[in-house]
């Protein structure tokens, strides 16, 4: 609700607003920017002009469908760079967007919507990025899914895996980089291969710093681990590097039974019969398709 001061000021002849943005990364990193042309600070957040952005009309639905607006900017802030863009270090950041009296932001500024960075596209130094409301969740799968996989994410809480567990974390030190996405590791033999496939990874400096990546395989060549990540590493990291790796799962019945002991909370159905099993008939030369009853 806005305050009784700001509707006042809204309802004037004129008006001192601005726009406000504030972005949060998956890693924690917290940027804010405004169309002003002056630095704003509020509720703990300094805002900066060093962006220029113009949002296209947003599509609000009473139904509950998921609001779309697009942000069309400029590339003009050194702390919010198109190679940080591309590395992928803002995708699902969360959005708030704002509106502030310029002249007194503390006391008269306005939450407009809040979601999420959707898709983000380039050319030259325009960007434009998705903006996905909150409403755009509703649109989500809810509830458990028929598949033989796990549809719990390792870690949450339909899993109950602990993944600060010594057992499923490491400290590792990452010797060197081969090709776009391989990381060489240092050390640790009681790891066995393929341990830390379907695992996340983080680095604790340079410029991927807590920002899980994801890992595709991990094997192990001449006593050392070397892990492919499903995305390449745009942004230039130096080595050796400390970083934490956790393990993976690939979300079987058999992986969660013998590497977590956690068939309990497994959120799939191993023994369901597939399409195969459906459209095949009798086996035609068999001798027991005589109409008896069936014995188990």
């Amino acid at each position: 609700m806005f305050t009784t001061a700001f509707r006042d000021h809204l309802n004037g002849e004129a008006t001192t607003v601005a726009y406000c943005w504030k972005l949060t990364s998956t890693a924690g990193k917290m940027l804010g920017f405004t169309n002003h042309d002056q630095s704003l600070f509020f509720a703990g957040t300094a805002y900066t002009p060093g962006i220029g952005a113009d949002g296209t009309q947003a599509l609000a639905q009473a139904d509950f469908q998921a609001g779309q607006q697009e942000a069309l900017g400029i590339l003009s802030s050194d702390d919010l760079s198109e190679q940080d863009l591309t590395a992928g270090l803002w995708d699902n950041a969360q959005v708030e967007v704002y509106l502030v009296n310029w002249q007194e932001p503390e006391a008269q500024h306005h939450l407009l919507r809040r979601g999420a960075l959707g898709e983000v596209s380039r050319d030259a130094s325009i960007f434009r990025a998705e903006f996905r409301s909150i409403a755009a969740r509703l649109s989500e799968t809810k509830g458990r899914q028929l598949s033989h996989q796990c549809h719990a994410d390792l870690g949450d809480s339909k899993c109950g895996v602990d993944l600060t567990s010594p057992a499923y974390m490491k400290h590792v030190s990452i010797i060197r980089q081969e090709g776009s996405n391989r990381l060489v590791i240092e050390g640790q033999s009681d790891v066995s291969a393929g341990w830390w496939s379907h695992g996340k990874l983080t680095f604790v400096a340079g410029p991927y710093i807590n920002h899980p990546l994801r890992i595709l395989n991990h094997s192990k060549e001449e006593g050392l681990h070397k892990v492919a990540l499903w995305a390449p590493l745009v942004l230039e990291q130096s080595f050796p590097v400390s970083a934490k790796v956790f393990t993976g799962c690939d979300k079987s019945w058999g992986t969660c039974q013998a590497k977590f002991q956690n068939s309990d909370s497994f959120r799939g159905f191993p023994h369901m019969p597939g399409n195969d099993f459906i459209l095949a008939g009798p086996a035609s030369q068999s001798g027991a398709n005589n109409g008896a009853k069936l014995v188990g």
